[in-house]
């Protein structure tokens, strides 16, 4: 599965813990300023927290919650002992592909959808009369409802109340359209987590709540504005469905602009977000170690020791090969490719370098455990994982033949092997054609 499904799964977990906390702790309080940077930071948050890696969160075993959801970084481990499927023309369902076709069509089905409502509301602007109030245009439409889009206050041509404007023009002062963005943004690429668009409600309300009281601060005329939003209740209560959709949204306003202030003493609550926040840094860290890109300008002399052209491990002491080639996942129990060879093995035998080169990557990944990367030349590069432990660091020059750890079983893993990648001008090949004949 590709990698970006397990990213936006942790994106929509954090979501959830940030949409559960305003609901149960936030929602009910008049401090609408609060509640709106709570949402805004709560959605930024959730898509940073899955890709921050600070070290005061990190274990020795990775984050919890990273464990059970970080996706694969090289291809599904297979069982060894499953069969090898010889039928190269066997057909199935390719699952990550079709998983993604319908998450992009989803998204571009949206998008569509936004842009048109977007051309419809600047064709509006073009047919309609407009006025400047400042650096505020108003626009006199035949809608029936009045709204805003960014500096545009959209009014019916036959609404002349103050009270109206004012509201509309405190969305414009206070930047709600800045929140509108990024949550129609997080929509799209969530569109399949029901619980975005009950945060993007969430916000939205925040959002009438600091118009009304806006609206009641500097007018001072809080029983006009009451009979204005009773008056609109009444308007659209002969609307069907839509009109009980706008029904209820006016009554909780009036409920929110009647209700007494939260006592002060209740920002002390807002505090909890802290930990909830360190709780999901924790939760999604990913503990790497000794993650170090190899920035080596030393170059191969290729006198054919870079080319892959030896076991891996004693040969000798395998007990079972899983080879390259179509598998029965074990786990999903469907057909898939694997692009490694498994050598099974006791563990801590040694393994060797299979050609000279130099070590690109020492590391520990969830899934992979212990893996070290070895560029050979521009065309060939090894990957040797599920490693209990490697004898060598990053910028090494290593020896055909030469050790460079011992097999093991760390990762998620069935036993003690090697699982053994050859990469050839960037395409994974098969290692058993580059051992010994």
């Amino acid at each position: 599965m590709p990698a970006y499904f397990g990213y936006l799964i942790e994106v929509s977990i954090c979501l959830l813990v940030f949409y559960s906390f305003y609901q149960l702790v936030l929602r009910q309080r008049t401090f609408f300023g609060l509640n709106r940077l709570y949402l805004v930071f709560g959605l930024l948050l959730s898509f940073l927290i899955p890709v921050l890696k600070i070290s005061i969160f990190q274990g020795p075993s990775g984050g919890m919650l990273t464990q059970l959801l970080h996706p694969m970084v090289f291809e599904p481990e297979t069982d060894f002992f499953q069969p090898q499927n010889s039928n190269a023309h066997a057909t199935q369902l390719n699952f990550p592909i079709l998983l993604a076709v319908v998450y992009f069509a989803g998204i571009i089905i949206l998008f569509s959808k936004l842009l048109f409502s977007i051309l419809r509301i600047v064709r509006i602007r073009k047919q309609a009369e407009t006025y400047r109030m400042g650096r505020i245009i108003v626009v006199k439409t035949e809608a029936t409802v009045p709204f805003s889009f960014f500096n545009l206050i959209f009014l019916p041509k036959t609404e002349s109340n103050p009270l109206i404007i004012e509201h509309e023009m405190a969305h414009i002062k206070q930047f709600h359209w800045f929140d509108l963005t990024i949550t129609e943004m997080a929509a799209l690429l969530l569109w399949f987590n029901p619980f975005v668009v009950l945060y993007k409600n969430s916000l939205k309300l925040q959002h009438e709540y600091l118009a009304d009281s806006s609206v009641i601060k500097n007018s001072h005329e809080m029983e006009n504005y009451l009979g204005c939003l009773l008056n609109r209740i009444q308007a659209v209560s002969y609307g069907g469905l839509i009109s009980h959709f706008y029904c209820k949204t006016f009554k909780k306003r009036i409920v929110m602009i009647t209700k007494n202030k939260t006592s002060v003493s209740y920002l002390g609550m807002y505090l909890l977000a802290l930990p909830l926040v360190a709780f999901l840094l924790f939760a999604f860290t990913t503990h790497k170690s000794n993650v170090v890109t190899s920035t080596t300008n030393q170059t191969l002399v290729d006198n054919g020791d870079d080319i892959p052209s030896i076991y891996p491990v004693d040969f000798k002491k395998v007990t079972s090969i899983s080879g390259y080639g179509e598998r029965i996942n074990p786990l999903y129990k469907n057909k898939e490719f694997h692009y490694a060879v498994d050598l099974a093995l006791p563990e801590g035998e040694s393994v060797m370098a299979t050609a000279k080169g130099v070590v690109l990557e020492v590391s520990f990944d969830d899934r992979q455990g212990n893996y070290v990367v070895i560029k050979h030349s521009e065309e060939y590069t090894t990957v040797y994982t599920k490693l209990k432990s490697a004898q060598i660091k990053v910028g090494d020059v290593v020896d055909k033949g030469q050790q460079i750890g011992f097999v093991g079983s760390t990762g998620i893993s069935t036993g003690p092997h090697l699982h053994y990648v050859v990469q050839k001008n960037g395409a994974k090949v098969n290692p058993q054609d580059y051992f010994p004949k």
